[in-house]
């Protein structure tokens, strides 16, 4: 049953977290920009209006399906500071990276570059114009969601002491109410900064020296350099084929090699998969994330991870898990968008701080904090994901597309952390049931077994009674535990084109989504 009716346009949609970032990004579309310009300027107007979930110091991941070209996969992730080794926090006598503050191994923010990169291929305005709209709602204020307020009382607990942070967010030490205008003057002055002086400035410029100043007062090892040499990478996107599909996700240091793998278990049953097929062939492909996917300059998949063999011979010799020795645990903070037009462009983005309000660590004048997302990285120089200068950590962020050969496409996502491939598998698996309604496929319920890759679950989330009676006839060994319908269990988007040149947009009510058609 859907929370809202869908969106349709003769011309495009725009899904986003966020109403004034939906609304930015069908403005930008019905002026005549294209759909990397709307993205743009969606993306910064997110990390004004949610820069709990994302900011202008996180990272992201794109996939773009642009004038009847092949998509294109950009990875927007940033990478260790060149000061940070492990024996640099084995010295200070650091066994585990705290999640937050100075030593939660902040990493080069990758979003503004991925920005400018992605402009320069295939941008169609100027970035003055497209900053504009972020530049606006910091200076003169938005009024704040129930959701965004609830996200910093939560957050102050473990961020209050952080006096950069608590002057923008706890003024007079008290939490924004709903409703109130927020306004964000040093952040404002940091777009301003953008539009006169070109995104390049993050990494080599006024902005950057602010940003490393900032650091370096707060105690943080980050020099010049770090920022001068960050770049996003350009790469084929994963893919495979699924009963009719194609899907694409975005690749390592994305953890969505998980979705390849788990759609070609589910590929070899001649039927339709059950929920038991689903579970299980979800169980082995997260112990396989857990095993091989991380930075691939420093420890590439297996060549053969992305085939139906590979697929094929991990389902013959594994057994679906009945229980597990390990605990509970899940993790991070995202937002998702996606648009799409009737002329068969689409473009799926995902970007975060990781945490709620990352590290909690602002550079003094910028406005906004800057990601903890190393903070994932093991201090176990074994561990394929251990920290080294100059890498990129295992990444929980992952989008994804899918189009089949009658001109339909879909761009999904979701936020989640660790369990948004799982978020992903039951969108996909909702929407090709039922193409033409994404916002009944957002509103259905969903189930997770949430968990990093240092830990496996011993319960699953659910948010209806009767997945938990289907489950328990599954598997009785673990726990299942009723949430109710939650944010914790992912907030999707979804923008879809139709073979007859309907565009549909569907948006979650776990969170602030919102889908605004183009007229």
């Amino acid at each position: 049953m859907r929370t809202r009716p869908n969106a349709f346009s003769k011309n495009g949609v725009v899904s986003s977290s966020s109403l004034q970032s939906s609304t930015v990004g069908a403005r930008v579309l019905e002026s005549g920009g294209n759909i990397v310009d709307a993205a743009i300027a969606t993306s910064a107007t997110l990390c004004v209006t949610q820069n709990n979930l994302c900011s202008l110091g996180g990272d992201t991941f794109m996939l773009l399906k642009i004038d009847g070209k092949p998509v294109v996969n950009l990875n927007g992730s940033g990478r260790a500071f060149e000061s940070m080794t492990i024996e640099h926090f084995l010295e200070k006598g650091i066994k585990k990276l705290p999640s937050r503050g100075k030593d939660s191994v902040i990493t080069v923010p990758g979003l503004v570059r991925a920005w400018e990169d992605i402009h320069k291929k295939y941008g169609t305005m100027e970035i003055s114009d497209l900053m504009n709209y972020a530049y606006k709602y910091a200076s003169e204020g938005f009024p704040i969601t129930q959701n965004y307020s609830n996200s910093i009382e939560s957050s102050a607990k473990y961020l209050s002491g952080y006096e950069n942070w608590r002057s923008i967010f706890l003024r007079g030490n008290a939490v924004p109410e709903p409703g109130t205008v927020f306004k964000q003057k040093d952040l404002a002055e940091t777009f301003a900064d953008l539009k006169s002086d070109g995104l390049s400035s993050f990494y080599d410029g006024h902005l950057a020296d602010k940003i490393v100043n900032g650091l370096n007062d707060l105690g943080v090892e980050i020099s010049p350099d770090d920022l001068r040499k960050h770049k996003s990478t350009f790469q084929p996107p994963l893919k495979t084929e699924y009963r009719g599909y194609t899907v694409y996700e975005t690749a390592p240091n994305s953890q969505a090699a998980t979705v390849i793998l788990w759609l070609n278990m589910l590929d070899l049953k001649e039927s339709n998969p059950d929920l038991r097929d689903i579970l299980e062939t979800g169980h082995m492909s997260y112990l396989q994330r857990d095993k091989f996917i991380a930075d691939p300059d420093f420890y590439p998949l297996p060549e053969n991870f992305l085939t139906k063999q590979f697929a094929s011979e991990l389902y013959k010799n594994n057994k679906f898990p009945s229980s597990a020795e390990r605990g509970f645990g899940d993790r991070g903070d995202t937002t998702f968008f996606s648009i799409t037009d009737t002329d068969g462009n689409s473009i799926s983005v995902v970007q975060s701080n990781y945490l709620g309000f990352g590290s909690g660590i602002v550079p003094s004048g910028t406005g906004f904090v800057l990601q903890n997302r190393g903070s994932y990285f093991s201090l176990d120089p074994h561990h394929h994901n251990a920290l080294k200068p100059g890498k990129r950590t295992f990444h929980t962020l992952c989008a994804a597309i899918i189009e089949d050969d009658s001109g339909y496409i879909a761009s999904i996502g979701s936020m989640g952390g660790d369990i948004q491939p799982q978020l992903h598998i039951q969108l996909m698996m909702g929407l090709m049931n039922n193409r033409k309604d994404p916002q009944s496929v957002i509103d259905a319920p969903r189930w997770a077994f949430p968990y990093t890759i240092y830990e496996i679950p011993n319960t699953l989330m659910v948010e209806s009674e009767d997945f938990v009676e289907e489950i328990k006839k599954i598997y009785s060994a673990r726990e299942v535990k009723n949430v109710g319908i939650s944010p914790h269990l992912g907030q999707a988007q979804i923008s879809v084109c139709l073979p007859d040149g309907v565009a549909i947009g569907g948006s979650d009510s776990r969170g602030d989504g919102i889908s605004i058609p183009i007229d």
